[in-house]
């Protein structure tokens, strides 16, 4: 093996030194690496370890490591991954022993000046079976990192997908290892601690993991844990945030195949920016941006396949309140974040205004209400027979005397106060005997002696009571027009609606039903007109900065790829926080899934439904579609929606069968469709961030909504029908003013057949004891005077 230097001490062309170190056998693993006061270099490889001083250009010290006593045996040494710092080095590899047929996966302490073997500690409890850990595969690589202070060892182990954990204990001439913990996650993850490299802090570790499903542009991802100490048990620690994430992508770094996934071949740290090298052997360096700021734009320098991520200010919805590489994090709950100028941190919302998790803006949620369509259907009234309704109103079982002056009780006062006031006013005219307006009286008997319905003429205080026959009259007509005209209930209203009565000419009953044909085979015109109906949906974005070309709006089939749907009407509000687009309905059945890319946050979600109204007119029907014009709200109280979530809709007809008012006129059919939107499952993923990790909030790049339209088989008939139609209700009420002045008739003939006499009798009876004493009287003036005479 030739050991080869370089360097140019102020000359133009580099000097290289060649020195035998090794010429013996192969060596399947060597790793070399310079100090960090780049005095010395230092080579591990399976056989022996060596120093080389780099000022003298001279080797400093070689040692065997073919025959190495661990325990109570002997074994050869293969190294895997090492690090160092000025004065010692940690290898981690393999201790192959008995004759190469068991090795324990080791951590080794070396000191470096001298070279000397300070502590062997297993890093696996369990021996390993197999001699294939004497040549090299890449199943079996390792990675290991130092923290800067020295204290902590990062192990990466491939096979086993994990990363351990070493805290050092010891001073300068004796280090060792005091305890030993795992990170491991084998759900999604695949080649996790490919590579490892400590940030210019003792606790933060990025780790890279090989193979990821989490993102669509690259097959690989760092993970960054922060707080490494504070969490020492095995599971009890996650990524404080992973590369690429949804503000970091990586998208415009170009790919050999455009189907082809970014893969990440090493990683390296240096004062807390962070470089990354690819399989395409393309470099990728994240700055550490400041406070305010995140290193999201990749730039290519001078087309040496190096990109630099440019800082730019946190995205809306975000802040960063500390310098360092990684991504933004959302605001509060309350806060928000335009977008528009580095946050260190979120400013306060308004105390009314809708400010979720990540909210960009003040946002009246008003604005975005839910609304629908159609409602409950009436049940029949309880008094649905017209002699009733007209006993009710004259005989009501409560009265309501804020609408006392609607009812017939208060108009019939009303005249028979005027008719006493008539009566009075007559009576003190005879009285008086005013003889010069007695002919006025005189001819207001002759009147009310012809409206006399009672007495058929024979007395006036019968013209008087017939004025409040009359009355009854009146209203009992004005109430049977307004009672008639109350059909149907699309288009008019009760009769005493203002009195709380929803009273009207309309019987009702509904039912779920099933599409059946008629007799002969046909099915109703409106049921071709409903299935006909194209629809169209609107998605409002709430509180999120997504813009138009960020949305992507596709229709899911059973089989081959999504087609794509093409969204109109794709507006923004003033303020630039919410938006809405709308797209066309292939069919009553589609599942269509909508995709916003971007590091965008949203509040809120409102799913809108929309269908044009037409008519068709037959002979006997009339079929009207109704316009379509539904809208949900959907958002979660102090959170965003989620990266996936699926919305139902559920479309139920609605048949309205109105029959005519007039039996010459047509049936009325009217259809609507009633959709449900529902989301299933979840809303929002803050039990899933909870439990999973918050740094999958940044993971995906896209926000996923998907929804699946289901048409109901069966359909709701809501049938509506007059009470009492135009002749029957001129009979009844005929019949009801008849009965009325029969009843009053009555009254009056049992007044002169009963009361009358009974009145004259009582009134003869009370006259003759004064006649008797005016005749007993006279007689005795008679004697007195014949005695005088």
């Amino acid at each position: 093996m030739n050991l080869t230097t370089c360097g140019n001490n102020l000359k133009p062309q580099p000097v290289f030194h060649h020195t035998t170190v090794w010429n013996e056998d192969h060596q399947e693993h060597m790793f070399l690496k310079v100090d960090p006061q780049e005095k010395f270099a230092y080579v591990f490889a399976d056989s022996f370890i060596l120093s080389y001083d780099l000022f003298t250009d001279q080797i400093n010290q070689i040692n065997k490591t073919n025959s190495i006593v661990f325990g109570n045996s002997y074994g050869s040494f293969a190294p895997y991954a090492f690090d160092l710092k000025n004065d010692w080095a940690a290898v981690a590899g393999f201790h192959l022993i008995q004759n190469y047929s068991r090795s324990k996966q080791c951590l080794y302490i070396f000191g470096l000046q001298p070279l000397r073997i300070m502590n062997v500690s297993v890093i696996g409890a369990d021996d390993i079976q197999g001699s294939e850990r004497t040549s090299y595969t890449r199943d079996y690589e390792m990675s290991l990192s130092i923290n800067p202070s020295g204290t902590t060892i990062a192990i990466g182990e491939l096979q086993l997908n994990k990363v351990t954990i070493a805290y050092m204990s010891g001073n300068e001439s004796h280090r060792f290892v005091s305890k030993f913990h795992e990170i491991s996650e084998s759900e999604n993850w695949s080649g996790f601690g490919y590579s490892i490299s400590w940030l210019n802090d003792d606790n933060t570790l990025a780790v890279l993991v090989l193979k990821s499903t989490n993102h669509t542009s690259s097959k690989s991802e760092i993970q960054v844990y922060k707080n490494i100490f504070l969490n020492r048990t095995r599971g009890s620690i996650v990524p404080t945030f992973v590369i690429p994430n949804n503000q970091q992508t990586l998208m415009s770094i170009q790919r050999s195949k455009s189907w082809r996934k970014h893969s990440f071949r090493r990683i390296r740290t240096r004062s807390n920016n962070l470089l990354i090298q690819l399989k395409n052997v393309d470099i990728v360096y994240i700055p550490s941006a400041d406070a305010g700021f995140c290193s999201m734009e990749p730039v290519l320098i001078n087309f040496l396949n190096l990109y630099v991520l440019k800082p730019r200010p946190c995205v809306s919805g975000s802040y960063k309140n500390t310098s360092g590489p990684g991504p933004c994090t959302i605001c509060p709950p309350r806060t928000k974040n335009p977008g528009n100028y580095p946050s260190i941190q979120c400013r306060p919302c308004n105390l009314t205004a809708f400010c979720s998790l990540g909210a960009s803006d003040d946002i009246n949620l008003t604005d975005f209400n839910s609304y629908i369509q159609t409602f409950s259907y009436p049940d029949t009234p309880i008094i649905d027979d017209y002699d009733d309704l007209l006993l009710l109103k004259f005989f009501p079982a409560d009265i309501n005397w804020s609408c006392f002056i609607f009812t017939p009780l208060f108009w019939t006062l009303t005249a028979t106060i005027l008719c006493l006031m008539v009566w009075f006013i007559m009576f003190f005219i005879k009285r008086r005997r005013l003889n010069s307006i007695d002919i006025y009286r005189q001819g207001a008997k002759i009147v009310f002696k012809h409206t006399d319905l009672i007495g058929e003429g024979e007395r006036w205080i019968g013209g008087l009571a017939s004025v409040i026959i009359f009355t009854i009259i009146i209203y009992c007509t004005i109430f049977a027009i307004f009672y008639f005209y109350s059909y149907p209930i699309e288009k008019t209203e009760a009769v005493d609606k203002t009195c709380g009565n929803t009273q009207r000419n309309t019987k009702f009953d509904n039912a779920l039903q099933l599409p059946l044909p008629e007799t002969d085979g046909t099915y109703w015109k409106i049921f071709d007109m409903l299935n006909e109906q194209p629809f169209t949906m609107t998605i409002h974005l709430v509180n999120t900065r997504a813009q138009c070309n960020d949305i992507i709006v596709e229709r899911n089939r059973r089989t081959g790829t999504p087609l794509s749907i093409v969204e109109t009407n794709c507006t923004l509000s003033p303020n630039n926080v919410s938006g809405s687009f709308s797209f066309n309905l292939p069919t009553h059945k589609s599942s269509v899934r909508v995709g916003i890319n971007g590091p965008y946050f949203i509040g809120a979600l409102r799913i809108c439904l929309h269908g044009k109204s037409y008519a068709e007119v037959e002979d006997f029907a009339v079929h009207e579609l109704h316009e379509l014009d539904v809208c949900t709200l959907f958002y979660a109280n102090n959170q965003t929606i989620g990266r996936s979530t699926d919305f139902i809709v559920r479309l139920i007809k609605v048949i309205n069968v109105t029959k005519p008012l007039h039996r010459n006129d047509r049936t009325y059919y009217g259809g609507i469709f009633t959709p449900f939107i529902t989301y299933t499952d979840i809303l929002s993923d803050e039990l899933y961030f909870a439990e999973k990790g918050e740094y999958l909030r940044y993971s995906s790049r896209q926000t996923t909504v998907s929804i699946q339209l289901r048409e109901e088989i069966y359909f709701v008939q809501n049938n509506q029908s007059p009470i009492i139609r135009r002749g029957a209700l001129f009979f009844h009420t005929l019949l009801f003013s008849i009965s009325l002045i029969e009843i009053f008739a009555m009254f009056f003939l049992l007044y002169k057949l009963w009361f009358h006499p009974i009145h004259q009798r009582i009134q003869r009876s009370q006259d003759n004891p004064a006649e008797d004493v005016l005749q007993s009287s006279q007689s005795h003036i008679t004697i007195d005077v014949n005695f005088f005479f």
